[in-house]
């Protein structure tokens, strides 16, 4: 304990669900990608110059990785990225993967290539959600510190057990030591006291 009487453990767990609060998930990574992608969709009302659903989706991929990121980049291959992204996570009206997009952003639907971009920034906006908590977790918690570990998991069943997977619960501390991301994600999800991460998206991008 510190001079405080607080437990290492409780510290470091307090400092994670800060990390991981909502707001400041928003502020750091959706409204980023969300100001991309307003910004995008207003402009092909005034793009005159036609293009394949492939093209718009590579040019939107770019788009977000250089200015709505938290630490942009170039994409070196925009195609492959694209295709990658959409083939494995793209779920559309219908069908699913690529083909799927291309379906929902050239088809007849009035607004499919808005619905189609919607779930991409979706996507790219998940996949960043989860690098930032897998990026909290390691770097608060030090996998060496078998004590502190075991604290943080001690506090997590002390304060939050109504709030975490039951069948966890009969295992003894040091049995969840590995549990531990996932009993934090797992209370973030579902603690309306706490709020977090996996909450469910309340502000989709064209909202």
């Amino acid at each position: 304990m510190n001079g405080d009487g607080v437990r290492p453990g409780e510290q470091v767990l307090d400092a994670i669900l800060a990390d991981l609060d909502e707001s400041r998930i928003r502020t750091q990574i959706d409204e980023p990608i969300e100001a991309v992608f307003r910004e995008f969709t207003e402009g092909m009302d005034y793009n005159a110059e036609p293009r394949t659903g492939h093209e718009v989706f590579s040019e939107f991929v770019q788009r977000v990785y250089r200015d709505g990121l938290r630490a942009p980049w170039k994409v070196a291959d925009p195609d492959a990225t694209t295709l990658l992204l959409l083939e494995s996570h793209y779920r559309g009206l219908q069908f699913e993967g690529y083909s799927g997009a291309i379906q929902d952003a050239t088809g007849p639907a009035i607004g499919g290539m808005t619905f189609a971009l919607t779930q991409l920034a979706d996507i790219i906006r998940t996949q960043e959600r989860q690098a930032y908590a897998d990026a909290v977790f390691t770097r608060r918690i030090d996998p060496s510190n078998w004590r502190l570990r075991c604290e943080i998991v001690e506090v997590l069943v002390e304060r939050y057990r109504p709030w975490l997977p039951p069948h966890l619960l009969d295992y003894a501390v040091w049995q969840l030591l590995d549990e531990i991301p996932g009993m934090v994600l797992a209370l973030l999800s579902s603690c309306p006291a706490v709020g977090g991460i996996l909450n469910p998206l309340r502000n989709k991008p064209g909202n």
